[in-house]
């Protein structure tokens, strides 16, 4: 058993769309307010068994949705199949590259605890980082077969025993949260923030979501700091020989994603991809929905009114990478 909702996540659900109470059934969630019904759909977890995950995504007819929002429809699904197909790759020393390059950000520079909503934590390996004073965690993540293949991954179980212990999980969208005001002590972003349809509004949910004196941590990619890295390698040697570099591999490729930004910005790299989605116009170069820079990250944590108490840079090659904490000081954000 690998997914799990526990009655004290239960006790802090609402409704991701009007906010209002709801009424449970057996296999499916219902809005007391609006009407809307959130069921448990059944995941496959190998050839044998399945589980059952409730679906918390608001899901809208396509002749209702703009292309772009139609083309991220279409790209999950590749995604999803992406994923069952390319589950048997399973390399030990990558996990534990992924673990090691972020070790200092959750043993020394930040202490996630008591109760932690982890946005787009995909299988839940943030858990690998949380000590017993995290009472309690949830992930949530559109992706709803994230889960799939996880048996014959023998060395991302070894890598991360947690993943072997059955984690609280939702699918459900950063924009439409569906838990209670004031329901968490800790809100976590690795490498979404970028990939959402809307960084305003999944902060501004955020904050509802937080308890006061609760906190929210971001990882992200400043855009400046990675050109500004680039530009210096560039100038170093300007002029270099075809001959003599390196040619990138796919593998490579996952391998540095995986380091500079976890497994969930590999898989949004996917999603990316396959919808080739670029505000840049090359997917080659850029894969992210949005690139933030320094202020434009310090601005969107004033605007929906989380008070920045901390940032720390991630250390090399991925020094790009900013973890971002910001507290809620207050019930709701100034509405002037």
């Amino acid at each position: 058993m690998y997914i799990k909702l526990d009655e004290q996540v239960e006790s802090l659900l609402c409704c991701p769309f009007c906010k209002g109470d709801l009424a449970k059934s057996p296999e499916v969630f219902t809005c007391t307010s609006c009407g809307l019904k959130f069921p448990s759909k059944v995941v496959a977890i190998d050839g044998e068994t399945s589980e059952r995950v409730f679906d918390f995504r608001i899901h809208h007819p396509d002749y209702c949705l703009p292309s772009g929002a139609q083309q991220w429809g279409e790209a999950q699904s590749e995604f999803e199949a992406y994923h069952e197909k390319h589950s048997e790759v399973d390399s030990y020393q990558e996990y534990l590259d992924e673990i090691e390059s972020v070790r200092e950000i959750y043993t020394e520079e930040y202490d996630l605890k008591g109760s932690v909503l982890d946005v787009g934590g995909n299988q839940g390996r943030l858990r690998h980082f949380l000590g017993d004073e995290a009472d309690l965690y949830v992930a949530i993540d559109p992706y709803i077969d994230v889960f799939s293949g996880m048996p014959h991954q023998p060395s991302l179980l070894r890598a991360y025993p947690c993943l072997s212990e059955p984690c609280n999980f939702i699918a459900a969208y950063a924009e439409y949260l569906p838990f209670k005001t004031g329901s968490f002590d800790w809100i976590h972003m690795r490498s979404v923030v970028d990939h959402f349809k809307d960084p305003y509004l999944s902060f501004v949910e955020a904050y509802r979501c937080s308890k006061v004196g609760g906190k929210i941590l971001v990882g992200l990619s400043i855009i400046e700091k990675k050109q500004a890295m680039q530009q210096h390698m560039q100038q170093a040697d300007p002029k270099p020989n075809p001959s003599a570099l390196p040619i990138a591999s796919i593998p490579g490729k996952v391998v540095d994603k995986l380091k500079g930004e976890g497994v969930t910005g590999l898989l949004r790299s996917v999603i990316d991809r396959v919808a080739g989605v670029s505000d840049h116009g090359d997917a080659d170069e850029d894969d992210h929905m949005f690139r933030f820079t320094h202020a434009s990250l310090q601005d969107l944590y004033m605007r929906t009114g989380w008070h920045m108490t901390k940032e720390h840079w991630q250390k090399p090659p991925y020094q790009f990478v900013i973890y971002a904490c910001g507290e809620k000081k207050q019930a709701m954000p100034d509405a002037s």
